[in-house]
């Protein structure tokens, strides 16, 4: 770890020399992160400007709608992990490291899953649903959030024994695993849970709508639907701006106070890190389109 020499000197220590039992270095692999996370939001913008610049299918205004809701704050997000990864590229303080790509790890783990639901909704939109397309998509999905919830149980994980030097409480790995694992469950359950039936037509009835079926499907993509992804693009950009904002603070803390942290404050930033972009992919999951 960091260590203090003479009146204020400061040794570098940029996660190789394996002291206190850090066996991955942050560092290293940060810039490979910021160039994959720039890659990312360069295709998920260029997804924004050509559903921009397209004209949709009949009725498919409202499915491009719900879609650019969710790829638009994953474009902000995706670009932002991008600078924070260059930023931990340049460090020389290895448990400073560890901290800011805790942080860049969950936006990322976050946004990958929101960017296959945003894209998901475009298959509708475009009238790319004639073959089975969303059940695939909805397969993927599964998939894909599971896998970014293990990251994140790993991360976190990987982090309190990082920062604490392997000498973690038995409690905080049960926690860490169990909030996980609770996350992963969530995940499943929406995903698999059917959609409530309709209520019973209002009088009067919305503009265009005529019988129970118009209604039927009226009222799942326009009130219901609508309603889960733009509590999914909320979270998403309320969760991504403290994940951002956490890891910036990380970046100006002096390397002083990065010589031990308090168990306490580990286990904190562990478990929020796996918590709150928890809370982002299972409300994005709860916003899937349905075949």
């Amino acid at each position: 770890m960091t260590s203090l020499v003479g009146q204020g000197g400061f040794t570098p220590d940029t996660c190789e020399s394996g002291v206190g039992g850090i066996d991955w270095s942050s560092i290293a692999s940060a810039e490979s992160m910021s160039a994959f996370c720039g890659i990312m939001a360069g295709f998920v913008f260029a997804g924004l400007v050509t559903v921009i610049g397209q004209r949709n299918a009949v009725d498919g205004d409202g499915h491009s709608s719900r879609g650019l809701r969710l790829l638009l704050p994953c474009f902000v997000g995706l670009a932002t992990a991008s600078y924070l990864y260059a930023l931990t590229s340049g460090e020389l303080v290895c448990t400073r490291a560890v901290t800011e790509q805790l942080f860049s790890g969950a936006i990322l783990a976050a946004d990958a899953v929101v960017v296959i639901i945003g894209l998901a909704w475009l298959l509708p939109a475009y009238d790319r649903n004639k073959h089975g397309e969303v059940v695939f998509f909805r397969g993927l999905i599964q998939f894909s959030a599971q896998f970014s919830s293990l990251m994140l149980i790993v991360s976190s994980d990987a982090f309190n024994n990082s920062a604490l030097h392997h000498h973690t409480a038995g409690w905080s790995t049960a926690m860490v695993w169990g909030s996980g694992l609770t996350v992963m469950a969530a995940v499943f359950f929406f995903w698999w849970k059917p959609l409530p039936a309709a209520p019973l037509v209002p009088t009067p009835p919305p503009p265009g709508v005529t019988t129970t079926a118009e209604w039927s499907t009226h009222w799942r993509d326009e009130i219901l639907l609508n309603g889960r992804v733009r509590l999914a693009s909320r979270t998403t950009v309320a969760v991504g701006g403290v994940l951002a904002v956490a890891a910036g603070w990380s970046v100006g803390v002096s390397y002083v106070h990065w010589t031990s942290m308090s168990p306490w404050l580990v286990y904190t930033l562990g478990e929020a890190a796996l918590v709150l972009p928890g809370a982002v992919i299972v409300t994005a999951v709860r916003a899937v389109p349905r075949g």
